[in-house]
């Protein structure tokens, strides 16, 4: 197992700390969606901040370091919102539970175009041990599918050889929103494109002999 991903401070202000951070990658996620990682430098990412180079160094050691926060931060806190949402669907049957866990995901990542993209094209700069950590988090998003999928298998509402493919393409179907969304937002509204891949998924994994509670909790959650 390769070494935990650190970032550098000079500082032992813990709650400080956490407040200059979360301004700077708020202030450099904006540079930095719009010109590209290895297109910035700190100069501008300090200016962006309204802090000296100085400053900055202070609660960050480097450009990967500020990297790998802005796309941990997010992976980690999507991960804990999907979380906690299945968690409220607990007592929800597995069809109307996936209908609701399909559309909080699809709507982070209509809320959040700029990062999901963003994510996609510089993960690579990062080293190994910072990759696996935001790796980690994607990994919590598919397990919460694909238990909700294992559970609508074993109550008899979806025929399922392998959940955890069907877990992947719920996800990157999510994600083509935001990377594809040049193509996509042309015929479609978000809403528009949320309920074909939703019906479409619950088409392909429904058992047939209950497809009427699969078409019913489908309107049942449109309203």
């Amino acid at each position: 197992m390769s070494e935990e991903f650190t970032i550098r401070t000079f500082s032992s202000d813990e709650a400080l700390v956490k407040e200059r951070r979360n301004h700077i990658v708020r202030c450099s996620t904006k540079v930095f969606t719009k010109k590209g990682y290895d297109r910035t430098n700190m100069r501008e990412l300090a200016k962006a901040c309204e802090m000296s180079a100085g400053a900055l160094y202070h609660y960050f050691g480097s450009k990967e370091e500020m990297l790998y926060s802005i796309i941990n931060s997010a992976t980690s806190q999507q991960a804990g919102s999907m979380e906690d949402y299945a968690n409220e669907l607990a007592t929800a049957s597995p069809t109307l539970a996936l209908v609701g866990l399909m559309r909080k995901f699809y709507e982070w990542h209509d809320d959040n175009q700029d990062i999901t993209l963003f994510a996609y094209q510089e993960t690579k700069n990062l080293p190994g041990n910072a990759q696996e950590s935001i790796f980690d988090s994607e990994a919590r998003i598919l397990t919460v599918f694909e238990k909700l999928l294992i559970k609508g298998m074993e109550e008899g509402e979806f025929n399922i050889d392998d959940p955890r493919l069907i877990a992947h393409d719920i996800v990157v179907l999510g994600h083509a929103w935001a990377l594809r969304r040049w193509h996509l937002r042309k015929h479609w509204t978000f809403k528009t494109y949320v309920k074909k891949q939703t019906d479409a998924m619950l088409r392909a994994i429904t058992i047939d002999n209950n497809t009427d509670v699969a078409n019913k909790q489908r309107k049942e959650s449109s309203k």
